[in-house]
């Protein structure tokens, strides 16, 4: 092997595929139930009021590229999510993670790593009770709920995720069977301990295969089919 073809297969094999641009604002949207508006307003920002009083909302975190996210972005935003479902407001979320740049000075991903997982959930808690004046027993609350968020994520030995099975509501009573995983399916969500995109389980059955039929044939329990069905559902014609 010539010294360009082992310096290219060296440059590949260091790249990190989480980090790389892969989902659109509308993809990640739909695989963690957000309105795409929301996600595009927490990484590329977005006008809002109407002429001649239009402003702009600034963008909460950094994308992986302008137009598309990174498996790390998405698993950003699943940590804002568990904030968001206790009401903090764009403007909240916007002083939370100002604070925890400037507790851990040139994280590139502020809700994620080491850090952040030892660290910086008391920096979160602490800022969101300021900001929304709660008492100490609803700050709990909030402790609760980012740890029903951050428990859906699996870690590395450096505390980056490895994977995550999306918490699309705070009340949700999904057990994790459908994950997102950057080394399966190009990053679709599938079935946890297969390669099996939800999504194609949930258009055959739109298409009226059975529950017990789709468990047969990709040899999967009829929950897992389930909760794919649920994951994706039927979209109604307008």
């Amino acid at each position: 092997m010539s010294t360009q073809m082992l310096a290219a297969d060296t440059f590949i094999r260091t790249l990190d595929a989480r980090a790389m641009p892969r989902y659109t604002f509308g993809e990640a949207g739909r695989y963690l139930g957000l309105a795409e508006s929301t996600v595009r307003s927490w990484f590329a920002g977005m006008p809002y009021g109407q002429h001649p009083n239009v402003r702009f909302f600034e963008r909460i975190l950094t994308p992986a590229s302008d137009e598309l996210l990174s498996f790390y972005d998405i698993a950003s935003a699943h940590v804002l999510m568990a904030l968001k479902a206790k009401g903090a407001k764009p403007d909240d979320l916007r002083d939370i993670i100002v604070g925890l740049e400037e507790e851990f000075p040139g994280d590139r991903y502020p809700l994620l790593g080491r850090n952040f997982f030892l660290f910086g959930r008391d920096v979160v808690i602490k800022r969101v009770g300021k900001r929304l004046n709660l008492s100490q027993s609803r700050q709990l609350g909030i402790k609760d709920v980012m740890d029903r968020f951050l428990a859906r994520i699996e870690l590395d030995a450096n505390l980056m995720p490895t994977r995550f099975s999306p918490l699309r509501t705070h009340r949700s009573r999904s057990k994790g069977f459908i994950v997102i995983d950057p080394e399966l399916a190009s990053g679709r969500p599938v079935v946890k301990g297969t390669g099996i995109p939800a999504e194609i389980i949930a258009k055959r059955n739109s298409s009226g295969e059975s529950v017990a039929r789709l468990a047969k044939d990709y040899h999967i329990t009829r929950r897992a089919v389930e909760e794919a069905v649920k994951y994706f559902p039927t979209r109604k014609a307008a």
